[in-house]
């Protein structure tokens, strides 16, 4: 075996679409945490198939992460830009998922962050 080659083991882990804040945690339902104020203590991001999303945990809840929509996922990655990630993992960041109709009778979630402020 070449001396940069990786092992066997190594190589298929790369083949896995995880983050290092998925490790040793499960998928989580989103709707358990719908309506909920809870605190997203960490986040990153995955894409797939061109597209982005973010991934995140919560304080309340040590052993799921969840996938976030569209709109948490734009909101996150506009936190990330301007420099507020590490307060976010230092403070925590307290949001409220709602779900709301729109016009067209669709289903769709709204973010509130600082739901009592």
């Amino acid at each position: 075996m070449a001396m940069n080659m990786k092992t066997l083991k190594d190589k298929v882990k790369e083949f896995s679409v995880s983050l290092p804040i998925m490790e040793n945690r499960e998928k989580g339902d989103f709707a358990d945490i719908k309506g909920e104020i809870v605190t997203i203590s960490d986040f990153d991001f995955m894409k797939d198939d061109g597209k982005e999303y973010v991934v995140f945990t919560i304080k309340e809840d040590t052993k799921n992460f969840y996938f976030g929509g569209q709109v948490l996922t734009d909101n996150m990655k506009s936190l990330e830009n301007d420099g507020y990630a590490e307060t976010v993992r230092e403070e925590g960041l307290p949001v409220k998922f709602t779900t709301k109709k729109s016009k067209n009778k669709r289903d769709y979630t709204v973010v509130e962050f600082y739901p009592e402020a």
